[in-house]
Parts: structure tokens; sequence; C-alpha cells
């Protein structure tokens, strides 16, 4: 229930910083221009839990990462759009009690669903619910995860995918 009570929290706060627009156009209905195309800041496809999902993603959260040797380490990932407009993923993994944290950062190429389950997961409590993909990155390869649940999974695989295609689009539109 608290994970929850955080969730709903959060959500709420984006809520409320969320720019709602007016009709600034003199009542006519249009959003100025003269064709009645959209003209926000935001991609009209993107709707409030499309930004709910990109700031959970941003923030990020822990998840099981599996190494190339195979080993299981927790991690706190995240995935966002820097300023060239590249997908980069971010762990940070803690030491000593937390006090002092490494970050690696990698661009991602490609986000990779329906990855085969981890060797021995499935006899874990739960571990007929877990799903895994990978991230495909530039300097690492194909970075693996665990989700304990399908929710999970759907929230970073189709987040992460998104987050590619808006990259894209950006990239093509600055290329013009």
């Amino acid at each position: 229930m608290g994970a929850e009570r955080d969730h709903l929290t959060s959500v709420w706060n984006i809520a409320a910083v969320i720019p709602v627009e007016n009709n600034k156009n003199g009542g006519n209905g249009s959003n100025g221009s003269s064709n009645g195309s959209f003209s926000g800041e935001l991609l009209p496809e993107e709707n409030f839990l499309g930004i709910c999902s990109r700031e959970l993603l941003a923030r990020g959260c822990e998840l099981l990462k599996r190494t190339r040797k195979g080993d299981l380490h927790w991690k706190v990932v995240s995935v966002y759009i820097n300023r060239m407009n590249q997908v980069m993923l971010k762990m940070k993994s803690r030491h000593v009690a937390g006090t002092i944290t490494k970050k690696k950062k990698n661009v991602v190429l490609e986000v990779i669903k329906d990855m085969p389950a981890w060797p021995g997961r499935h006899l874990l409590e739960g571990g007929e619910n877990r799903r895994y993909f990978g991230l495909k990155t530039v300097m690492r390869g194909v970075v693996e995860f665990e989700c304990k649940s399908q929710r999970e999974y759907d929230i970073w695989t189709q987040g992460a995918s998104r987050l590619l295609s808006i990259a894209a689009e950006k990239n093509n539109r600055n290329r013009i």
C-alpha cells in the first residue's frame, strides 16, 4: 500500500505542474494556426499517462541487472533524453550503506523485449510473473533487466521505446 500511495502522490504532483492550455485566442476554438494543426509544446499523442511514464523512467527505480558473467546486482535505473536528443541509460549502484554511488551512463540504441527467463529465477516466489528485457547500448552491448510484474515490464519497455521514437523525431526535425 505504501508504494502505491507514493506512486499516486507523485502522479498527482506531476498533474499539478502540467500546464493546461486555456483558450487564449479570443474564444474561436482554434489553436492560433490557420490549418488547425497542433502547435503546443507537447506532441499530440502524449497524454497524461505518457508524461507520468516518462517522469517515472527519468526518476528511476530499482531493477535487478544481470552482468555479462551472470551475476545479479540491484541498480537504480533511469532512462531519459539528454540535451543532444540521445536516449540515455543511467545506472547507479550503491556501496557502503549508500554513502558512495557509482553512476554509469550509456546511449540506448534499442529495446529488446521478451528476453528468455534467467536460469533458476522461476523457482523463486512469484517467479512465473517475472519478465525480462534488455537495452542495447553503444558501449556495453545488451544490458539485461528483470521486472517483478507484467505492469513494470510494460512501463519500462513501452516507455523506453517511446523515448527512442521521440528522440528520433526530434533528430529528424533538426536535420530538415
